[in-house]
């Protein structure tokens, strides 16, 4: 029997084909190994875009207005007849109403604003020049309500006032068992934020005293929504802390050699920017860098970050 022969040209092509074979083989188990890394990479990362947003923490608080308002009198008693409605804007000197009785009257308005017809007992006392000498304690007693104006009036009987909605308005505002440190940070000339009737209203303490467990203080507010003018007791939070500018979780901050920064997608690739971290605030914290802004996408979750890796 004859002995089979392998020619060496056969023998060199199909090493050659086994080799290329096999280098195709592990290169797609390599591509489908990377393909299948990256991709469940890119579902385990969480990335964000960076937003610029404000945080706070409120405290619900009941406010007492004080605006400069002028009380309105009927100067005899009579046929009461308004010659403007509640909420008309009126000049200086404007007719608002007559009254007919044993003589007839005329009533004028004392003072250019807005004519309101809510009345509490109150329009002579709560008077903003005069909040040094309050004693709110007591005008918290005093009643708050006043019957509708019937068609006969008495002399001398209110029917109505001028409210000032140019001049700012106070709000007294007492806050109990307030923790001290945050009653601290009340004073005077300090400027507060509120919210009301789904408004920031901006204000300032221009008096402030602090009793036991008790914290009393007046804030102007400069601009303030139209329908305070016909309110005398409203409700409202006030903002003991805020937090605004590039805000992250603070799960999301990453020390690199003890400096803070982030895991952010650049270019399909992971790296790693320094930030500056300047406060914290109900698991947020606020940063700043110069390369931040609202096209930065950095990662939530960088536990499962590397850097340098491709997202494709």
């Amino acid at each position: 029997m004859g002995k089979y022969r392998v020619r060496p040209g056969r023998f060199i092509l199909v090493l050659i084909a086994l080799v290329c074979g096999t280098g195709l083989t592990l290169w797609g188990a390599w591509n489908t190994l990377a393909w299948a890394k990256n991709n469940v990479l890119l579902h385990l990362l969480d990335v964000q875009s960076l937003e610029h947003d404000e945080i706070r923490e409120t405290l619900a608080v009941g406010g007492l207005l004080i605006k400069h308002e002028e009380p309105v009198k009927a100067p005899a008693a009579g046929r009461l007849r308004l010659l403007v409605q509640d909420g008309d804007r009126l000049r200086t000197g404007a007719l608002l109403a007559e009254i007919s009785g044993t003589v007839d009257q005329k009533v004028w308005s004392p003072g250019a604003g807005v004519f309101c017809t809510h009345l509490d007992n109150l329009e002579s006392v709560l008077v903003p020049g005069m909040i040094d000498v309050l004693d709110m304690s007591a005008v918290e007693k005093i009643s708050g309500s006043v019957p509708p104006i019937a068609d006969e009036v008495a002399g001398g009987q209110l029917i109505g006032k001028v409210v000032d909605n140019l001049q700012p308005l106070l709000v007294f505002i007492q806050l109990d068992n307030l923790d001290e440190s945050a009653a601290r940070s009340f004073k005077k000339n300090t400027a507060v934020t509120l919210l009301g009737e789904d408004r920031k209203l901006a204000g300032k303490i221009i008096q402030a005293g602090l009793g036991e467990n008790t914290l009393s203080m007046f804030v102007e507010l400069s601009r303030y929504p139209e329908n305070y003018i016909h309110e005398r007791r409203v409700r409202l939070d006030l903002v003991t802390r805020q937090m605004t500018g590039w805000l992250v979780p603070e799960e999301s901050i990453v020390f690199k050699e003890g400096k803070p920064g982030l895991y952010v997608v650049s270019k399909q690739a992971i790296r790693w920017m320094p930030v500056a971290v300047h406060d914290r605030l109900q698991g947020m914290a606020a940063v700043s860098g110069d390369a931040l802004s609202n096209s930065v996408h950095f990662i939530k979750n960088p536990g499962w970050a590397r850097e340098g890796v491709r997202l494709n």
